[in-house]
């Protein structure tokens, strides 16, 4: 947003101010569409007594700022109640529209007693609509200052016309940023629209109409409530306007998730579908890291049905309930922690290679509850409050631990992995081998697309893409649920219930407070390692130590032979 305004703002094209100039205008202008937000339930924007910010010669109150699709269906510009809006209007009946709907403005007592103000505008609130791109039309710069409102100084000197009016500057056939070609004039479609709302003589609030105006061609659109007159620039606003889109209430960048959570809710019941399919039909081969995949199968199950739920509901009424958002972030922490945690355990060999976790359980448990608060928090501040709103030392603190702790589990997780490796490869455990092989090469992969997507979400974020491509922000939080579908199909897929399961199960349990030391310690020796790495056969009489190998074979079922079909009979 800062960077649009900042190009936008050099675009000023009638006086052009000097670079020190410049800069405390784009100061102005940022802190006038970033300062004092209203509250936003949805796409119903409500506003309780909410103040004005004060400009060089005025006040400005963001109203909203939201991207919206055109309208498929022809409109008037404008309407009132009763004309092409209804009461009760259907969710996808293709018509774009902001609608001001019981908007009220209150001033105190000694204003309104007040006698007379300046060239008759005293009174007036000016409600402007305008694409992100007309901007630049908005204002004047004045001996280097940004000036919305025209005071009577600037009208003698030719800057403007209408006194005590928001200044808004035509075109003349003049080709826009993206081709388009704008003409002046008020009968002008692409020009900022425009509404007055007047106090009647020594009234202290003013009602506005009921009023609507269409939006003919998609893009980000900014809500202002202008107050010219310095004696009312405490005017306070209460109501509520309407933001709608052609397919429903949700606003534009939200959009096409709901299509996106559908289609997720789909794939996850296809998959737990197909996984408890196996689960059953194999029930007496199952495992205990089985459980543990059905119950992060289970948990995107449902967090993806919430989702879609909560944008069908935000999409037909236009409010969201926080109580439902929140409890299907919540949901979708839970499964991103049991996620990874998941990923942990299975490169740690749990299952397959490790019996038990031992003395690593507390440690696996407490990097997940971590890891579920922090993540937790932030996910719950991004879908319910705003992060854009918050200060860069609120931001860090939100996002530092969720990296911090994603960092420990990355690294974690493929040291282990090596160590799993390693263990297999020298007991020469093929099949093992090959399953672990085969993960860690989609692990990799889904590193790879991880940190490449990382780059390109913090460039999107950093520029002014964000505003100029909003129709696509629904793909960055997409691509992260895709990606953690995929890896959990892999797993589904590798360590999937069949008749053969027991061929990547231990034997016997080990103690349960076996460390991460020791257990390395009792498979593989130093020596083994340098042996591994240097491909040399070990001289004569040096081989692992023969209890170290009985207390192996006997913990984790590493038999050479289990990998024939024949050996497998046999246990059988």
């Amino acid at each position: 947003m800062r960077q649009s305004v900042a190009r936008a703002e050099a675009k000023l094209d009638p006086i052009m101010p000097s670079s020190s100039s410049r800069r405390r205008c784009l100061t102005t202008t940022a802190l006038i569409l970033c300062v004092y937000p209203v509250v936003v339930a949805a796409a119903v924007h409500e506003y309780a007594s909410a103040s004005f910010y004060p400009t060089t010669n005025g006040a400005i109150l963001l109203g909203g700022r939201e991207g919206v699709y055109a309208s498929r269906v022809d409109l008037e510009r404008t309407t009132t109640k009763g004309g092409w809006i209804s009461a009760n209007p259907r969710v996808r009946d293709g018509k774009a529209y902001v609608r001001l709907d019981e908007l009220t403005f209150a001033r105190d007592e000694a204003t309104a007693n007040a006698a007379g103000a300046t060239g008759g505008a005293d009174g007036l609130i000016e409600a402007t609509l305008f694409e992100r791109n007309d901007f630049d039309r908005l204002g004047v710069v004045d001996d280097g200052v940004l000036k919305f409102c025209c005071d009577a100084d600037m009208a003698s000197r030719g800057l403007c016309s209408e006194v005590n009016r928001l200044i808004v500057r035509e075109r003349n056939e003049e080709v826009g940023k993206f081709g388009k070609k704008f003409k002046g004039g008020d009968g002008d479609r692409t020009t900022p629209w425009r509404t007055e709302i007047w106090f009647d003589g020594d009234d202290t609030t003013a009602r506005s109409d009921v009023q609507a105006v269409s939006v003919d061609e998609t893009g980000m659109y900014y809500l202002w409530f202008v107050v010219c007159d310095p004696e009312h620039a405490g005017v306070r606003v209460s109501g509520k306007t309407i933001w709608k889109n052609p397919d429903g209430y949700l606003p534009g960048a939200m959009q096409p998730n709901l299509g996106f959570y559908g289609l997720a809710a789909v794939a996850y019941l296809v998959l737990g579908f197909v996984w408890a399919l196996s689960y059953v039909g194999h029930w007496k081969h199952v495992l205990e890291l089985h459980n543990c995949v059905t119950v992060v199968v289970t948990l995107g199950m449902c967090e993806m049905c919430a989702w879609y739920f909560d944008y069908a509901n935000f999409n037909s009424t236009g409010y969201r309930p926080y109580t439902f958002t929140v409890f299907a972030v919540l949901l979708g922490s839970l499964r991103t922690t049991l996620s990874r945690t998941l990923v942990l355990v299975v490169s740690m060999g749990y299952g397959v290679v490790r019996p038990t976790l031992g003395g690593l359980n507390a440690k696996v448990v407490s990097l997940a509850v971590c890891y579920l608060f922090s993540t937790a928090v932030k996910d719950v501040v991004e879908h319910v409050g705003s992060v854009d709103d918050l200060k860069p030392g609120a931001k860090l603190f939100l996002i530092l631990p969720v990296s911090v702790f994603d960092s420990i589990f990355l690294m974690w997780i493929f040291t282990s992995l090596s160590k799993t490796l390693t263990q297999l490869t020298l007991r020469k455990q093929a099949q093992k081998l090959s399953l672990y092989r085969a993960f860690t090469n989609a692990l990799a992969f889904n590193v790879v697309l991880s940190l490449g997507w990382l780059g390109y979400e913090v460039w999107f974020k950093s520029t002014s893409m964000i505003d100029e491509k909003w129709e696509s922000l629904w793909m960055l939080n997409a691509f992260w649920q895709c990606l953690s579908f995929g890896l959990l199909a892999v797993i589904c897929f590798l360590w999937r219930p069949t008749n053969a399961s027991v061929q990547y199960a231990y034997s016997e349990l080990a103690s349960d407070n076996i460390s991460e030391e020791a257990w390395w310690g009792q498979i593989i020796s130093e020596e083994d390692i340098e042996m591994h790495s240097t491909a040399k056969s070990p001289p004569h009489g040096r081989v692992m130590n023969s209890a170290k190998k009985t207390r192996a074979l006997h913990d984790f079922s590493l038999d050479d032979g289990d990998d024939s079909a024949a050996e497998m009979g046999k246990m059988e």
